[in-house]
């Protein structure tokens, strides 16, 4: 418009080197390590949102003074990551040449006597250290945090890095967890690397006016016998995640308001810890789609809440997965409140119609299946020969298996060959 003043301000950035530091495989601002081995070996990268015209060079140390105000920031009580067990390549020195957005930092995180079991500790990296022409648009950019788990004395279902895996649905109504370790390969190692407890519910609490996890009471019974059912899957590496489902009312996981996804994510938060469960599976089926608007904890159903209730949940439990069944409105948007999915998704798995979980975001194929197994009546593909060659060629991290009741084993290892 002729005569009004240009607001410049939007325009600011636009020639602007701003720089932010991931995990270079997963993209990730914080990520998990399940140390398996004596050693693991990773990279951060820092990258830039446009390229420099000569050679900058950055540093990143382990800061922690950062750990401390994460903790009191997010109310956690993570320890420090022995300094000793870790080393980062040259020095931590890393350096960016002109033309090009990107540059990586190798690092070793190594196993100690002392280290602690069922103890997460962090890894916090920040950026000390940058050439005048190399700027950080906030102070999160500067930051990488990775949570470790000491699992050397866990690695009955580890396979070896990169090897895919496998994640199991259990309708824990019929079938007790553990039946898991009925699933082996030839060298021993068990087949399913988490097991999904199929399934806890949200349900609306009228007399609160709010929505809870409800656990029906076979659910109840095994979170209740944790220490004989579930603690002896984890203690062989694998992973167990309480599914969250709807059940016929007005509370669903993709139709809470922001300060409901805050609160319901909180509560998650309390079962995963005083249960020691490794996270949440989200599924978006069996609301009622018309909550009560006039409620604070509603909103209409939507991509954009259930990507927010990932969110909020990962921010309550940073060091647990979030993860979701493809399906309905919980996987559908790219970020959600200026944060990319990859950030809040551990794994996505699709349904059975024989494809892949979408990718969103800049997350990788390691957090997605590829195909998913339905049991109870057949659905999807086999994992044969040739589905196991393609998932291969494919690069999904992933594979998912539904139902598995032990009446059909024989049937269920017969789709299993690959």
């Amino acid at each position: 418009e002729i005569g009004k003043v240009l607001d410049e301000s939007k325009y600011e950035d636009i020639y602007a080197k701003n720089g932010y530091l991931r995990d270079a495989k997963s993209n990730r601002a914080s990520n998990i390590i399940d140390l398996f081995t004596d050693k693991y070996k990773a990279s951060v990268r820092l990258g830039l949102t446009k390229a420099p015209t000569v050679s900058s060079s950055v540093k990143v140390e382990v800061d922690v003074a950062y750990l401390d105000d994460y903790n009191k920031k997010n109310a956690q009580h993570f320890k420090l990551f022995p300094k000793e067990l870790i080393s980062l390549e040259e020095g931590g020195l890393m350096t960016i040449n002109p033309e090009s957005k990107l540059a990586e930092l190798s690092f070793t995180v190594s196993g100690g006597d002392d280290l602690e079991e069922d103890v997460t500790y962090a890894i916090p990296f920040t950026v000390t250290e940058f050439g005048s022409d190399i700027q950080f648009k906030d102070e999160e950019s500067r930051h990488c945090i990775y949570f470790v788990n000491d699992m050397r004395k866990k690695g009955d279902a580890f396979k070896g890095e990169g090897k895919p895996k496998g994640c199991l649905f259990f309708e824990v109504n019929d079938v007790n967890p553990l039946n898991a370790l009925s699933f082996q390969l030839e060298n021993g190692k068990y087949l399913w690397d988490a097991v999904v407890l199929f399934a806890a519910n949200i349900n609306y609490d009228a007399a609160s006016g709010r929505p809870f996890v409800k656990c029906n009471p076979q659910v109840q019974l095994w979170l209740d016998n944790n220490e004989s059912v579930l603690q002896p899957l984890r203690k062989r590496g694998i992973k167990v995640l309480l599914g969250i489902l709807g059940n016929h009312d007005m509370a669903g996981v993709a139709q809470l308001s922001p300060q409901g996804c805050k609160d319901f994510a909180r509560e998650l938060a309390r079962y995963c810890y005083a249960y020691d469960l490794d996270g949440v599976n989200f599924d978006d089926e069996w609301s009622d789609p018309n909550p009560d608007l006039n409620n604070p904890a509603f909103t209409n159903p939507s991509y954009e809440a259930g990507a927010r209730l990932c969110l909020e949940t990962k921010r309550a439990m940073p060091d647990k997965w979030v993860t979701v069944f493809d399906y309905g409105r919980m996987h559908g948007l790219n970020g959600v409140d200026g944060v990319d999915a990859a950030e809040y998704t551990d794994l996505a798995v699709p349904d059975y119609h024989g494809g892949a979980a979408n990718r969103r975001g800049a997350m990788t194929k390691d957090h997605l299946a590829g195909f998913s197994m339905e049991f109870a009546i057949g659905r999807g593909p086999n994992l044969d020969d040739r589905h196991a060659q393609m998932f291969l060629e494919n690069g999904y991290g992933w594979f998912m298996g539904f139902a598995a009741n032990p009446n059909k084993y024989q049937t269920i290892w017969g789709r299993l060959t690959g």
